[in-house]
């Protein structure tokens, strides 16, 4: 028997001698002064203290693991400008298992240049009330978003286009105008170079109604019209012009036209004057001639008369 029992002690020597050790659990320790810089508007590059033992690092970002690096360094690229971001870094072993998470560090992705100043604004006056802008496009890496417009300092309207209509404005005013750009984050440009335009006077009242010139002799033509329809600023009197030269002022819708010549024909036009004293257009021409003259030669005084006595 005993030969036996050596062969099964011999037997359970050799097993135990194979069975595998308990695995030491992949303890490195967390991966030390982790750093962050900015490099552009669209990447980060990290590095870290080299963890010994470490078959690899993840990469996480804002809490997501997003790569896998072999060396104590990485460049995250595909990011967006002027973001702020949160890294961490763990070490792990060729088994796959992984240690703590560093300390976090946080890093801002650098913006994008703001668009370029619009350029080439010009004012152009057009009537009383409005004002048109036009300038030339601004550039940018993101695109413009919209411009804004600035009236006398103040921030206006926006537009989309590189043009814009200023309207209800006062008239015989004076406005100086400036333009921005913005582009699609949020960035905007500096102030253009100034443009200044001066609306328009209010136009004038309109021209009288129904003007008639009859001759009332061989010196005189009288003229008779009709007020106008309507008017911004009430009409305080007319205008009167006999052949394109003015001839009087009144208050009333009728003209006495004396001094005239005989057999002559007279143009006439005649104009409303509002209260601002301001001058509207002239009516249609309207003409007449004078009457024949009718001065007689008085009879010579009768001769050869002599004074009779009673």
């Amino acid at each position: 028997m005993r030969p036996v029992r050596l062969a099964i002690l011999t037997l359970l020597i050799l097993t135990a001698s194979t069975v595998a050790k308990p695995r030491t659990a992949f303890d490195p320790g967390k991966p030390k002064e982790l750093k962050a810089e900015a490099r552009g508007p669209y990447a980060v590059d990290l590095d870290w203290k080299n963890v010994r033992g470490s078959e690899g690092y993840y990469v996480y970002r804002d809490g997501n693991r997003v790569a896998e690096a072999n060396s104590s360094d990485y460049r995250d690229e595909g990011l967006q400008p002027a973001t702020t971001y949160v890294y961490q870094v763990s070490a792990f072993d060729d088994d796959g298992d992984e240690g703590d998470l560093s300390d976090p560090v946080q890093v801002t992705t650098e913006a994008l240049p703001a668009p370029t100043v619009p350029t080439d604004l010009v004012a152009t006056t057009v009537g009383p009330y409005r004002i048109d802008l036009q300038w030339s496009p601004s550039a940018s890496e993101s695109g413009i978003a919209f411009y804004r417009v600035f009236r006398d300092g103040d921030a206006v309207a926006t537009t989309g286009a590189t043009a814009y209509e200023d309207s209800n404005l006062a008239p015989e005013t004076s406005y100086e105008y400036r333009v921005s750009a913005v582009d699609r984050l949020d960035q905007e440009s500096g102030l253009s170079e100034p443009a200044a335009a001066v609306t328009e006077m209010e136009p004038g009242p309109p021209p009288p109604r129904n003007l008639a010139a009859v001759a009332q002799s061989a010196i005189q033509i009288n003229l008779s019209w009709s007020p106008p329809v309507a008017s911004i600023y009430p009409v305080q009197g007319y205008n009167v012009y006999r052949d394109g030269e003015a001839i009087g002022f009144v208050v009333s819708t009728a003209f006495a036209d004396a001094g005239l010549s005989a057999e002559t024909t007279y143009g006439y036009t005649v104009s409303s004057v509002d209260t601002r004293g301001v001058e509207g257009e002239l009516s249609v021409e309207v003409a007449a001639t004078t009457d024949t003259s009718t001065d007689v030669i008085p009879p010579a005084p009768p001769t050869g008369l002599r004074l009779v006595g009673g």
